[in-house]
């Protein structure tokens, strides 16, 4: 696995007003061509179900700074928790793939980074 560049906790909005998620984010070192960006949830709301809004926070909280598109910059890997798995089945991240600036895909992703 790669070293991580950059690692910190955040907040994202839910469902409910007063009770937002929490996810905590790794920056790898990049290769040749894309970040690669790991999300794991540190709530009891899952990352993928809010995928969106966590997408958002990592644009504007991180990625603004220092102008890279989220979308066009990085690779995005949702680690998946319990009752995840039980949604997406046995596998380790979901990887999300874009298709245009606020278009994407959720695949399974099981190999190294």
């Amino acid at each position: 696995m790669k070293s991580v560049l950059f690692e910190r906790d955040l907040l994202y909005p839910t469902d409910n007003v007063i009770e937002p998620g929490i996810i905590h984010v790794e920056i790898l070192n990049p290769d040749n061509s894309k970040m690669p960006v790991i999300v794991e949830s540190k709530s009891s709301h899952s990352a993928v179900e809010n995928i969106s809004a966590v997408l958002d926070v990592l644009q504007k909280d991180i990625f603004d700074r220092i102008n890279i598109k989220v979308y066009e910059n990085t690779s995005v890997y949702i680690l998946l928790n319990e009752s995840d798995k039980t949604k997406y089945g046995d596998v380790k991240y979901l990887k999300v793939v874009y298709n245009g600036v606020q278009e994407f895909t959720l695949e399974p992703f099981d190999e190294g980074f």
